[in-house]
């Protein structure tokens, strides 16, 4: 028989409380060889005589030498209504490293064995209990740290993108069946017909697709975060916005002009939405070679970003913002652009206006491309004009929204891959039955798309590729 597995499923660390989860066949057996149960529902005499979703509370000891360990209270869950789909325990004990680690000793040697990264997850995909995408779920929940990336989590988790893939998948097999008939039956003289009405709903069902497709421009910023770059010549106030935006003083902030020789990354959220806020190097011409790969570092984060932030100080010479005006107002169309008047508390407002009106002028006589999409005049200080930002970065998150696919979103960069291939070949097959293909082609590629489909869901995934996605889990999930 094989052992029952455990591990410690709260992190690392001093805490109040830890859960030591332990799954399998015998896992009440071998909790009852280390718990001495003092109350139980139901006058339970052991673990193993416990109901399902019942507690009891005892003390666990070390049955070699007799030593109680702690005060505990023990979970039971009877297979197969528990997340795995197995009997299994959960020991809540005191928050301490040593006691952890007392509890899993004595587990181990009384008959348990440690547990795989991410194996109680597994055995909840393999009971059936959820799908594949509800699994990798899991984790986006663990790591959420911003609302709107717990919230996509939660839905996937929920079964809403698995809901919506078997849906599409069951429209497919209506077609393949279709094309699959006309393969038997070559010489149906309404063979035409049935080309062109299968493309019309293939093509039907391929909008669908391309609506949860279009969800990955919001969800990609949930997974990877939104890529907002602090810009400006130096001395513009770029690295205490970062501080001020991040709530912590994470960059040195002096009077000497390129004091910040790199780029300096925090993460945060902002507006609900989660951020990698970047501070660079001022971008300026300059002999010295240091502050010069500074310079270049930041000039190639622009052109990755999300969102540029563009600090102008009154207190700056002017006239090196011109190069700066020029690298700005050329970044691709995409890329929202925030205009700072920065320093406020330092000058008067008359002053921050005359300067505005001074940039855009700028802007008309070099004839760019692109203008701002968003100013503001702000202080670091006086934190005037900082709600502004957060709210300019929640909008620009929220125009990358479409109708969400009825309340689904792509996060996760495997499921994205998988669709898009699955839409390529849809299109493919369209094209054949449009152009009035033999339908082996066109249903031996529709056959294919569905098996992109199912490796989103778990359907039709290799035993390798689950294997490589759990092994990605913390080990107490």
């Amino acid at each position: 028989m094989e052992k029952p597995y455990c591990a410690c499923a709260t992190p690392p660390g001093i805490s109040g409380i830890a859960v030591i989860r332990m799954a399998g066949e015998g896992s009440a057996e071998v909790c009852d060889r280390v718990f001495s149960l003092k109350r139980a529902f139901s006058e339970a005499k052991s673990v193993k005589e416990m109901s399902g979703y019942t507690v009891a509370y005892g003390l666990i000891h070390d049955p070699a030498s007799s030593e109680i360990i702690d005060e505990v209270l023990v979970t039971r869950f009877c297979a197969p209504h528990s997340y795995t789909g197995e009997d299994s325990v959960e020991i809540s004990c005191h928050g301490g490293v040593t006691v952890r680690q007392e509890i899993l000793r004595v587990l181990l040697e009384n008959g348990a064995r440690m547990a795989e990264p991410g194996e109680f997850t597994r055995r909840a995909f393999m009971a059936g209990k959820i799908d594949l995408s509800q699994a990798e779920a899991v984790m986006d929940v663990i790591a959420s740290d911003s609302e709107l990336a717990l919230r996509a989590a939660e839905s996937q988790l929920q079964g809403t993108l698995r809901s919506q893939i078997r849906k599409i998948s069951e429209e497919l097999y209506v077609t393949f069946a279709a094309l699959e008939m006309l393969i038997d039956e070559p010489d149906d003289e309404d063979a035409a017909a049935m080309f062109s009405s299968n493309a019309d709903a293939l093509a039907a069902v391929r909008e669908k697709m391309q609506s949860l497709i279009n969800t990955y421009r919001q969800g990609r910023i949930l997974s990877e975060r939104m890529s907002v770059v602090i810009c400006g010549i130096p001395n513009s106030g770029k690295s205490s916005l970062l501080n001020c935006l991040s709530g912590y003083d994470r960059a040195i902030v002096t009077n000497v002009p390129g004091t910040t020789r790199d780029t300096l990354e925090v993460v945060t959220s902002m507006g609900g939405v989660p951020v990698r806020l970047i501070d660079t190097a001022g971008i300026r011409r300059t002999e010295d070679p240091v502050e010069a790969i500074g310079v270049s570092r930041a000039e190639d984060a622009l052109w990755e970003a999300d969102i540029v932030l563009w600090l102008v100080s009154s207190e700056e010479d002017y006239e090196q913002n011109i190069e700066m005006l020029t690298t700005v107002m050329n970044l691709p169309s995409e890329t929202k652009v925030g205009l700072l008047i920065s320093k406020s508390d330092c000058t008067s407002k008359e002053a921050c206006e005359a300067l505005h009106e001074k940039i855009l002028s700028d802007m008309k006589e070099k004839e760019c491309k692109r203008s701002a999409d968003y100013y503001e005049v702000i202080s670091s200080v006086s934190r005037e004009g900082i709600e502004g930002i957060e709210k300019f970065v929640r909008e620009t998150y929220e125009s990358l929204g479409t109708d969400h696919a009825r309340g689904v979103m792509l996060t996760n960069q495997r499921h994205y891959a998988l669709l898009t291939s699955a839409a390529e070949k849809l299109d493919r097959c369209i094209g054949l039955l449009r152009s009035g293909s033999s339908p082996e082609e066109p249903s031996l590629i529709l056959r294919t798309a569905m098996e992109d489909l199912g490796e989103i869901t778990g359907d039709s995934v290799s035993d390798a590729l689950v294997q490589t996605i759990f092994s990605r889990f913390c080990v107490g999930k």
